[in-house]
């Protein structure tokens, strides 16, 4: 008895070795692969037009002041420029109760379907995509949302299917409105628990040219760092980031991890930062208003960001 325990013991020992070995060298693998990647700069884009007005209100985030808007770990942007009003990414839905939380705060805000031009996943996370169910399934999810979304164009960073809608995926940056660019898909070594089932995510975000001011760039999460997808999008769209609003994981980040961020952004003199509280830590909120107090605006359910 004492044997069979014994070597049980060895086994499971020599299970889990080899089990972090498999992932050590598989993540190791991935960070090549997501390097190499990085080295092939996509072509400028020279059409994207400039607006003279950008309107962000988050649908879902983590923090709201309206006690009648549901809120939590997730993101859903809407945004309105000159020609086009464009949905970044479901949010998330924690209960996957029928309603999704996004689609029913922006009914309670009064916000329509009818006006949304296109719908853009930013990255397939379950705290985007409309929950775990949507993330396990490759899909998104819009709740009990019956609605026709046969004409409306949703962009996805990796093949993703939707019964019924119209889904399109672009690796490359893309105009996704007249004066709303993507970045084109970015790809990072995914976080845990999410490479223990595929070591390498994708990730994409929105540009804005706003009229006399500069370039706005729009994430859900940042996961390939706020350095590549600033550095991108200038390279992209020929001008200067001035403005970041959305997610950049840094969750609990310690102050000197963050520092040479926020000096990175300095150097630009932004105009506007709204850091998402989903994925960052009070500290480092407080740490980005403290570094741009005259740029800095929350991010908050149903509270209208606007620039300039």
């Amino acid at each position: 008895m004492k044997k069979i325990l014994l070597y049980s013991f060895f086994g499971f020992v020599g299970l889990v070795v080899l089990s972090v070995l498999f992932f050590g060298v598989r993540q190791a693998l991935a960070k090549v692969q997501v390097q190499r990647e990085w080295q092939a700069t996509p072509t400028s884009i020279s059409n994207l037009r400039t607006t003279t007005r950008l309107e962000i209100i988050p649908l879902y985030e983590n923090a709201s002041t309206d006690e009648s808007l549901d809120f939590g770990h997730g993101v859903s942007y809407l945004i309105r420029t000159d020609s086009a009003t464009v949905l970044l990414d479901l949010g998330y839905n924690p209960n996957e109760s029928p309603q999704l939380p996004s689609i029913q705060n922006m009914q309670m805000l009064g916000i329509s379907w009818d006006e949304i031009d296109a719908i853009v996943i930013s990255h397939p996370h379950p705290d985007h995509v409309g929950g775990v169910k949507a993330w396990q399934n490759k899909t998104i999810s819009f709740g009990d949302f019956t609605g026709d979304l046969s004409n409306l164009p949703i962009y996805v960073p990796i093949p993703m299917l939707y019964s019924g809608a119209k889904m399109i995926h672009s690796a490359e940056p893309t105009l996704v409105g007249r004066d709303i660019g993507t970045t084109g898909v970015i790809s990072f070594p995914e976080v845990f628990p999410v490479y223990l089932f595929d070591p390498k995510g994708h990730e994409q975000g929105l540009v804005i040219h706003v009229a006399g001011q500069g370039l706005v760039l729009i994430t859900g999460c940042g996961h390939p760092t706020l350095e590549k997808l600033v550095t991108r999008a200038e390279a992209l769209y020929g001008g200067q980031v001035v403005g970041v609003v959305g997610g950049l994981h840094y969750e609990s980040a310690s102050m000197d991890k963050v520092q040479p961020h926020i000096q990175f952004l300095q150097a630009r003199h932004p105009k506007l930062i709204a850091l998402s509280p989903h994925d960052s830590g009070p500290e480092t909120l407080q740490a980005f208003q403290a570094a741009f107090p005259d740029a800095y605006q929350y991010v908050r359910v149903g509270e209208t960001i606007q620039f300039p």
